[in-house]
């Protein structure tokens, strides 16, 4: 009998292939999760500054974010279920290996390459998870592709914590690991996509195509929102150290604070894009930026631990990208699903890289109220290419 791919079982296939993409992006960001945990040791262990931490977060955010770019090249070759696979298996085995390194050069080496490992993540699964969804959910799916990364943003600082406690940095990143690179395994061996999400894509990387794509005022606008916002990436890493240091809270603390601003996370892409499937996003991303840069401001005043936690929470829960992405999603062809998705992610973390550098030179010689105070200016900043945003549903075709 010929295998024939009917309606029912290519939904089967899709939907299983998109819930593994998402688990694995969890897995990806439970890895990185861990990171700010385990700054306070590696920091001690090597005897770094604010300014060098500052430094490695950037190299690190660099060589995540800047092949994303090129990743939707190897399309022509093979599946964005391979990529996704293969990518996040590397990323693993090199953060195994950054927890047996035995110098930072080591360390430095294996999170380099873990982070290009890890650059399919977004821009293949963003795009697996747009394509195999119906465009009337497609806001909700993009929303649990954020919301359940972020449960393991919410509880992999407790576990760290904990893990921390008992046998130090190195086995705690080695053991972190190892879900993700059981899933990749599991993703490449054992799950079929779809006919159409196993497709090769000739269109993959053409000049032609992305130059025709950036006239589109969508396009346009959410790069450049997207390049301001970037700005502002890596002020979380540095929350934990300024828990401990500066308000002086003990690392249990450090890290429920942190799972609280995580867990904001969660519930808010879910909701905004639940939100985004029945109403017009154009205001929802403009309220949602304003309000999570008035509370990156307010973290200059608010030291309390629980009206801290409320803040924290507030500022999670106000993420605007699942509603970005769902906007850029239906402002091009589909075709062009991975070329759209891999600029906007690579000149986010690309950016990214040097914001993480920026926000820690400006905590070590003036202070993080002048840090705080700089995240917000570039979150109002970014308004500015917001209020030209078209609302797809109004776009002439």
């Amino acid at each position: 009998m010929i295998d024939v791919d009917t309606p029912e079982k290519k939904d089967k296939q899709s939907s299983l292939m998109v819930w593994v993409a998402i688990i694995l992006h969890m897995l990806n960001h439970m890895i990185s999760g861990a990171m700010p945990m385990l700054y306070p040791e590696i920091m001690a262990e090597f005897s770094l500054s604010y300014s060098q931490l500052g430094l490695l977060r950037s190299a690190n955010t660099f060589a995540t974010g800047f092949p994303q770019m090129f990743v939707g090249y190897l399309r022509r070759w093979t599946s964005g279920r391979m990529l996704l696979g293969v990518g996040n298996l590397i990323n693993a085995v090199m953060n195994i290996l950054a927890g047996m390194s035995r110098g930072f050069l080591q360390f430095f080496g294996f999170r380099i390459l873990g982070g290009i490992g890890s650059s399919p993540q977004h821009p293949v699964g963003a795009s697996l998870v747009t394509s195999a969804t119906d465009p009337s959910k497609r806001g909700r799916m993009l929303g649990l592709n954020q919301s359940i990364p972020s449960l393991a943003f919410t509880f992999t600082p407790l576990i760290t914590a904990y893990m921390l406690t008992l046998m130090g940095w190195r086995p705690a990143l080695a053991i972190l690991s190892l879900p993700a690179l059981v899933f990749s395994l599991i993703l490449i061996f054992f799950v079929k996509g779809s006919s159409s999400s196993e497709a090769k894509t000739r269109d993959s990387l053409s000049w032609a195509s992305l130059r025709e794509a950036l006239r589109n005022r969508n396009v346009l606008s959410i790069s450049v929102l997207r390049s301001v916002m970037a700005f502002r990436m890596g002020v979380r890493a540095f929350l934990p150290l300024y828990f401990i240091d500066i308000l002086g809270f003990t690392a249990e603390k450090s890290g429920l604070l942190y799972s609280i601003l995580l867990a904001g996370g969660i519930f808010g892409p879910f909701f905004w894009g639940n939100v985004s499937d029945r109403v017009n996003r154009k205001p929802l991303i403009i309220g949602v930026t304003a309000m999570s840069g008035l509370g990156y401001f307010l973290l200059n005043y608010v030291t309390g631990f629980w009206a801290l936690a409320a803040l924290l929470f507030a500022i999670g829960f106000l993420v605007q990208t699942v509603v970005v992405q769902s906007v850029l999603s239906d402002s091009v062809e589909r075709t062009q699903l991975d070329q759209i998705f891999g600029f906007y992610f690579t000149i986010g973390f690309t950016i990214a890289s040097f914001s993480s550098a920026i926000f820690g030179y400006i905590v070590e010689f003036y202070s993080f109220n002048w840090g705080f105070t700089y995240i917000a200016a570039m979150t109002l900043i970014s308004l500015v290419p917001a209020f030209f945003i078209q609302e797809p549903r109004n776009m002439v075709s």
